[in-house]
């Protein structure tokens, strides 16, 4: 039973029972011990001290601009607690801005209440906006909590609050500056002219206030010698941001650290101020593109691509593409410089052009959202100066789904959204970026699949000396790369919106089809002929911990430049002509060019699931809404996802690193005999259940490897107000009705449920006692959080496999297949 994957035996549809009530059983146990009112106080006095002081600075600060009364925005850090402070906000006169919930590593103070002090502690971050009356009120109750450990009636959330704090800080200058390298991002740009900054406001309830927020920052970029150049606000997702022009000498001050030179770090109606830039890693021209297949694509488009303009004109993409341009960004740039954007629409038609494929059998839809910055010495695509990344997602979806106001919808049929731009000025550090949550609510709202790039690092610092590194050879170079990844965690995190919870985030392996392609002078291989993630892909988690990337995909080799003694770090050397990398047709409009990073990646498993809605089409017994086809390519992406044995990751990042793994198994390709793959899609809603019951074989009963292989994904509805933020938490227990499974590989078990994606694999070893006939069942529960569903249900897909050892001569997908079909009409789908 050896037969190869085919197209004959594509993916099986099957079917989901009716949905039934099942009883939440969650309870919250005490995780910590707290310490009493007088720890509490040695620890944090002087906190609440630097409070009052921050508050004084702000007074004056205010006073010197003539504007709004003074406020401060207070950070409170609580461990282990979920504590709801709306009523004592009413109380106090003050206002929540943000509540995440989160897990910090343990604290001697708070020890757990368990054998294993390592595991991390749940807790949550409440950001709130005080003024003079909230201040004096906040620190008399804290006096008293200290003093009694009590609190007056309707005061008890502020009680356990006090009782579980580990930390109190106002929101301050290096709060507001995010993670930006104002230094490296200053090299990039040309002297002595104006450049854009990104000020993200913080949300407020009234609009009066958001008003005012944006007059007074109007008011501080002018007096440091800028200029507004748009303001927007989504309300959907609490987002209030500015773009701003401002001299070069602020970005030096910025770069410098002084903080007193730039008024706008200094205010208290900013969360974050950062720098919009990209980083593309792209190679000098290879060889002239050749004759290409001569097949043409056909059909609507089901894959969107949102990057640069591409050269629609060279052999490769003539009459594969489809682009849609309202905002002429194509006026705003040469066809020489529009690098990326034909780098990732070749990657969505090709791969890698290194390896012979037919092309896609759809066009691929292009929609620009990236132009050259001529603020840049290179003229790097970037988003234009004065969009901001929330309020195009808003338009471009609108586009897409709804029509623009004058036309209808350009986009009807996509199912799958590419998305290979990142923004390293917002790295992850626990609070979902605005960027993310508005790919989270449209995902949701439109039922489409977003595929993410994890985000670029280019410099990898090396604790003694770059040079330690490259002197190295073999697995002994490829481990030492690792340890200074992992050394540099989390530093080198998810860049926005590869946050997003509902999007598929990929990471970018150090493969590519190139050969064997000799570093050359000056230039050295930092996997070293092993197999490693790229040291430039962006590392998890996710939100609470999930598991981030979701995926990783070939992203080409990237070269580093040879360090000289004293280096401190390692830096990405030009590519050649000759690769290593992903080759793609390049921006000259004739000839092929090598990329490396993420962003290939990303497009390269975009791609895969643009094959697998066409599967989906073929199979489904009858048409299937949006929402339902993508939460089904969301699954069977992943289902097809394993950690390659022979990669090497250092041991503190592990599914940092790779999350799921790469895509193994090509389902879009089909089965081999000797397994079956069925796929689920259906709607579940608050507190039910539904089972998926999947037919056995004959044959089991041998001794031997069986492997059962189970993903539920799906698309969930985002409350941004709510530190649970994710309002549908899906999740299946291990399947029953097979033998026993024992310990699932490959993932943590935890992590898997936190995100919207859950994907175990199981391998027994032992005869199984059942067969032909027989059947085992796997259950999926929902159940609600964040505010709830509100009575609307959720698409979601479960994929399941069985693959049996080759050598057991077992025709699983045939005997599946056959029982499957025999159960056509029974049971309900949907």
């Amino acid at each position: 039973m050896t037969e190869a994957v085919g197209p004959g035996r594509p993916v099986l549809w099957g079917r989901v029972r009716p949905p039934t009530p099942v009883i939440s059983t969650a309870r919250n146990s005490p995780k910590v011990d707290v310490p009493g009112g007088g720890r509490q106080g040695e620890r944090l006095d002087s906190r609440f001290e630097a409070l009052e002081r921050a508050f004084g600075d702000q007074i004056n600060f205010v006073a010197s601009l003539s504007a709004s009364d003074p406020e401060l925005v207070v950070v409170f850090e609580g461990l282990d607690e979920r504590v709801d402070l709306t009523n004592v906000a009413e109380n106090l006169g003050f206002e929540i801005l943000s509540e995440v919930e989160t897990e910090s590593e343990p604290d001697p103070d708070f020890p757990r209440r368990s054998k294993d002090q390592s595991l991390p502690v749940p807790g949550c971050i409440h950001a709130v906006c005080l003024n003079r009356s909230a201040m004096d009120e906040l620190l008399r109750y804290w006096a008293e909590w200290k003093r009694s450990e009590r609190l007056p009636h309707g005061y008890t959330p502020l009680r356990e609050l006090f009782a579980h704090l580990k930390d109190v800080r106002p929101w301050g200058p290096l709060d507001r500056m995010r993670a930006t390298d104002w230094s490296e991002y200053l090299a990039g740009l040309l002297p002595d002219t104006q450049h854009e900054i990104e000020i993200e406001l913080w949300y407020r309830f009234s609009p009066a206030l958001r008003d005012r927020a944006e007059r007074d920052i109007a008011t501080v970029i002018a007096a440091d010698g800028g200029s507004v150049l748009s303001a927007v606000r989504v309300d959907e997702v609490g987002f209030h941001g500015m773009k701003a022009l401002v001299p070069t000498e602020t970005l030096s001050a910025l770069a410098r650290g002084d903080h007193d030179a730039v008024d706008v770090v200094k205010s208290t109606h900013v969360m974050y101020v950062r720098a919009s830039s990209q980083s593309f890693l792209i190679s000098e021209s290879a060889s002239d593109a050749g004759e290409p297949d001569p097949s043409l694509s056909a059909g609507p488009p089901v894959l969107c691509v949102l990057d640069g303009v591409p050269v629609t004109n060279h052999p490769l993409l003539a009459d594969r593409l489809v682009v849609h341009d309202p905002d002429d960004l194509a006026g705003a740039s040469s066809t020489g410089q529009r690098k990326h954007g034909t780098a990732m629409a070749s990657v969505a038609v090709w791969g890698d052009l290194s390896t012979p494929t037919a092309p896609a059998s759809r066009p691929v839809l292009v929609r620009p959202i990236l132009a050259p910055n001529p603020a840049t010495r290179d003229g790097t695509e970037e988003l234009r100066r004065d969009e901001l990344a929330p309020d195009l997602m808003r338009r471009v979806f609108r586009e897409l789904f709804d029509g623009d106001g004058t036309g209808g919808p350009v986009g009807e049929s996509i199912v799958v959204v590419s998305l290979s731009v990142g923004d390293p000025g917002a790295p992850f550090d626990g609070v979902m970026s605005a960027w993310a949550r508005t790919l989270d609510w449209l995902s949701s709202l439109y039922g489409v699949v977003v595929v993410v790039s994890a985000g670029n690092h280019v410099r990898l610092p090396v604790a003694g000396g770059a040079t330690s590194v490259a002197d190295l050879t073999g697995p002994e170079r490829a481990g030492a790369v690792n340890r200074a990844v992992a050394e540099a965690f989390p530093r080198r995190s998810l860049l926005a919106p590869a946050d997003a919870i509902n999007a598929v985030t990929v990471g970018a392996l150090s493969q590519d089809a190139a050969g064997d392609v000799p570093p050359g002078p000056y230039r050295f291989d930092p996997g070293a002929d092993s197999q490693i993630v790229n040291p430039v892909s962006a590392l998890g988690s996710g939100h609470r911990r999930s598991i981030k990337p979701d995926l990783v995909a070939p992203g080409g080799r990237t070269y580093y430049r040879t360090p000289l003694e004293g280096d401190d770090a390692l830096v990405p050397a030009t590519s050649a002509g000759l690769g290593p990398g992903i080759k793609v047709a390049a921006a000259d409009g004739h000839s092929l060019v090598f990329t490396s990073g993420t962003s290939p990646a990303a497009a390269m498993v975009a791609r895969e699931a643009a094959e697998l809605v066409d599967v989906l089409w073929q199979i489904a017994d009858e048409p299937l809404s949006r929402a339902a086809i993508a939460a089904a390519t969301k699954a069977l992406l992943t289902h097809g996802a394993r950690v390659p044995e022979d990669l090497l990751v250092d041991d503190r990042i592990g599914a940092h690193a790779h999350g799921y793994g790469e895509l193994s198994r090509i389902l879009s390709r089909g089965c081999a005999a000797n397994e079956a793959t069925i796929i689920c899609a259906g709607t579940i809603g608050a507190n039910e259940q539904r089972v998926v019951a999947v037919p056995l074989p004959s044959g089991l009963q041998q001794t031997g490897i069986k492997r059962l292989t189970a993903t539920l994904a799906w698309l969930s509805p985002v409350n941004w107000r709510h530190r649970q933020y994710r309002r549908a938490a899906l999740s299946f227990a291990k399947p029953t009705g097979l033998t026993e499974l024992g310990t699932a590989l490959d993932v943590q078990a935890d992590a898997s449920k936190r995100g919207t994606v859950q994907h175990a694999v199981w391998e027994v070893n032992r005869a199984v006692p059942y067969g032909r006939g027989d059947e085992f069942e796997l259950t999926v529960q929902c159940r609600e959080q964040a505010g709830g569903l509100n009575g609307a249900p959720v698409d979601f897909a479960v994929a399941i496999s069985l693959w049996v050892a080759p050598e057991l001569e077992v025709d699983v997908y045939q005997e599946i297949r056959e029982q499957l079909e025999a159960r056509v009409g029974v049971g309900v789908r949907t």
